[in-house]
């Protein structure tokens, strides 16, 4: 097999011990370690997909030497993470996308912001999309989706694009616009993965009038709790550590099934995230909410995501919900345990800015 690589990644070849190897006639692959140097260094210059391209390359030509596939098979999985196999069993998820994919996609042009194994953008050609944008910024990631979706059958409608979206081009990556948008780039805290920033841009830049999002709307959802903060650090050693106490990070994740357990009051939205094209959520906000104690001690705030597809169409990993949602609740603690009343309203506020969640109390 040939391998073929862009000028800039030959250039990079051609420097040191590679340039060695390819002088005396070897072959990249027959020293697994400098293969996997090479392809690091690809990574580190900005031409992850070239090293993709070698580790494909060298997985094809030598399938029965096995320190050259462990290599080869390190590089096409950074970035693909375990915790993809924990959020494709989250069955509820999957379920609230393909009903709402089902409803809304047919006949439209639609962008799949952080495509990942590209099964949204199956989902939406299943569903009678007329072509699907799916990007995604890892180049590993965007490799993996092409290789799925080819297997599945559908390259034709399903165009995948190894860029952030926040460098999507309108006219040259997607062929003037799209008229709806899918995205999946939530995390715990709802914020982060450069969720909106991601979708006010493609609000702004990439839609067509009237265009869709799926989800159409999310909240930052929360309630009162008593959770077992971790010790502090003190004395290690014989030395003094106790300052370390004020640096770290404080917030812990509780899993969904036991997150009922430690509840203090009833669930409410701290804040709610709309997306709309002529309206794009800010990439920055505040907001005080009040929330009602159950009474006993109170010690933070329990925060979860509320995701809503449509009136009919919603995701919520709640305290004590299915044990298959895959996002965790986290657990944000107050500066100081409170002893409260039945009825007590204690008002907390809620800020996000640059894909970071805070959250702090008041009695």
């Amino acid at each position: 097999m040939t391998l073929s690589l862009n000028r800039d990644s030959a250039r990079l070849l051609n420097r040191g011990i590679g340039k060695e190897m390819m002088q005396s006639g070897k072959s990249i692959f027959d020293d697994p370690a400098v293969f996997l140097g090479m392809a690091m260094s690809l990574k580190e210059s900005g031409s992850a997909d070239q090293a993709v391209k070698m580790a494909k390359a060298a997985l094809a030509e030598r399938p029965d030497d096995a320190e050259l596939n462990a290599v080869a098979r390190t590089i096409l999985s950074d970035g693909v993470h375990t915790y993809h196999q924990v959020m494709l069993a989250d069955i509820p998820r999957n379920v609230a996308y393909r009903e709402a994919i089902d409803r809304f996609s047919e006949g439209k042009t639609i962008l799949d912001i952080g495509t990942g194994t590209g099964l949204l953008a199956m989902m939406a050609v299943r569903a009678g999309a007329k072509h699907v944008y799916a990007c995604d910024r890892n180049a590993t990631k965007a490799d993996l989706a092409r290789d799925i979706i080819a297997a599945n059958g559908m390259s034709d409608k399903i165009t995948v694009i190894n860029k952030m979206s926040l460098d999507l081009d309108r006219d040259a990556d997607l062929g003037g616009g799209v008229d709806m948008v899918i995205s999946e780039l939530f995390s715990a805290n709802v914020v982060g993965e450069t969720l909106m920033q991601a979708l006010a841009h493609a609000a702004e830049e990439l839609t067509n009038p009237g265009a869709t999002f799926l989800p159409e709307r999310c909240a930052i959802m929360g309630a009162l709790a008593e959770c077992k903060a971790r010790p502090d650090v003190t004395d290690v050693e014989g030395f003094d550590l106790s300052l370390l106490n004020e640096r770290l990070k404080k917030d812990t994740m509780v899993s969904v099934p036991r997150g009922d357990k430690f509840q203090r009051g009833p669930g409410v939205s701290l804040y709610d995230c709309v997306f709309e094209p002529d309206k794009p959520a800010p990439d920055s906000d505040k907001k005080f909410t009040t929330l009602t104690s159950d009474g006993g001690t109170v010690n933070g705030v329990m925060q979860w995501l509320r995701i809503e597809f449509a009136d009919d169409i919603i995701y919520e990993n709640m305290p004590g919900g299915d044990p298959l949602c895959h996002w965790g609740i986290r657990f944000e603690p107050f500066a100081k345990p409170l002893e409260t009343k039945k009825g007590e309203r204690i008002k907390v506020g809620c800020m996000h800015a640059n894909g970071e969640l805070v959250i702090w109390g008041n009695s």
